[in-house]
């Protein structure tokens, strides 16, 4: 029998790449569509922009970030197909594919000019993904972490769909002017009148900020714990992601933020409500597995509803000033609204799709 000309890891008993794939469409097409308002078809031919003079406006940064961005959806696509070289070409051919479609799209948006230097830049990322997947070092570094996640993860596969959502929930902190596993923002500028259902509205913003990030983190950390093997791993796992996450905020925010706006996204009511997430978590933890699953569900579904009541809005020029620069502002904000819409629904039909197998396994 013919070796494989290219390595590959064995087939996975879910369909975690595909619906990272899918869900990493969705980020690309927000991110280069939005705000998805003002449709106007230029007349142009749809393909004529390919025949362009490459930009003379590029710049190096936009290039890196073009390529960058389709690495990991190139990653994805070369997972979803057998044998390995059948995934590169899938690569490289549905992430140059997506890019083409992408810019094309833009023709009708008066706001995007649809680049020949893109879709080059995307089909590289796309192509060096698929690579990336194939490398002898990448299938090591593959079957390792499959021997880790047997190790402190349920058998259960839908705890490789929630490795996937916890990888990707770094996405919805990825805008630093936000806060720390906030669910809504403090807007800058004049105040904002509103109508408060309580007598003291400081105290009624202050209780959905404090509250929203309460309910937040303990969603958050829950869900992780719900798909943890042992029980004794919770204080390493949940301590170890919450510094990860800290540290993701502060790196976010050193790369974007003026230096007077560091830590715009930590606040005393933040704090607070992270101090008293902690104590709820701790106290959940020391439950059952599926009464912290139920939990898990229950608050996922009151952190979105004190997002709901938010009054106050928050708009991208009240945030401008925050940031060294400003041109990719738009596509940071509409990446994190992205994640943040997305990421609480994913959660909860993980949730459920949990409970349900528990509840089976009882049953048997």
């Amino acid at each position: 029998m013919t070796p494989p000309i290219l390595p590959s890891l064995p087939p996975a008993p879910h369909r975690v790449p595909h619906w990272f794939a899918l869900s990493y469409l969705g980020a690309l097409v927000v991110v280069s569509l939005y705000p998805f308002t003002e449709w106007e078809f230029n007349g142009q031919p749809w393909l004529d922009f390919l025949l362009y003079p490459l930009p003379y406006y590029r710049t190096a940064f936009d290039q890196g970030v073009n390529v960058l961005a389709y690495v990991p959806y190139g990653v994805a696509l070369a997972r979803m197909f057998r044998p390995a070289w059948l995934g590169v070409l899938a690569a490289l051919g549905l992430g140059a594919l997506t890019s083409l479609v992408i810019e094309i799209i833009q023709l009708y948006l008066p706001m995007r000019v649809a680049s020949n230097l893109d879709v080059l830049c995307n089909a590289a990322g796309a192509l060096a993904g698929g690579l990336l997947a194939t490398l002898p070092w990448t299938v090591r570094l593959g079957r390792a972490m499959q021997r880790l996640r047997r190790r402190w993860l349920l058998a259960d596969n839908s705890a490789d769909y929630a490795l996937m959502l916890v990888a990707l929930w770094f996405l919805t902190q990825i805008n630093p002017a936000n806060p720390l596993f906030g669910v809504v923002v403090m807007p800058e500028g004049l105040p904002q009148p509103f109508e408060s259902p309580i007598a003291d509205p400081a105290l009624f913003l202050f209780l959905l900020e404090a509250g929203g990030a309460m309910l937040n983190l303990t969603a958050t950390l829950l869900f992780i714990a719900s798909f943890l093997a042992r029980r004794r791993d919770y204080a390493p796992v949940l301590g170890g992601f919450f510094l990860l996450a800290w540290w993701f905020k502060v790196a976010v925010a050193a790369a974007m933020l003026k230096p007077v706006a560091y830590f715009a996204w930590i606040n005393p009511h933040v704090l607070a409500g992270l101090a008293l997430g902690g104590v709820l978590t701790w106290l959940l933890c020391h439950t059952q597995r599926l009464v912290q699953s139920l939990c898990a569900l229950l608050l996922l579904g009151l952190a979105q509803l004190a997002a709901a009541q938010w009054p106050l809005v928050a708009a991208d020029d009240d945030q401008r000033g925050l940031f060294r620069w400003a041109y990719h502002l738009t596509n940071i904000n509409a990446l994190s609204e992205f994640a943040n819409r997305l990421w609480p629904w994913a959660a909860l039909a993980c949730v459920l799709l949990s409970i349900s197998r528990q509840l089976r396994r009882e049953r048997w």
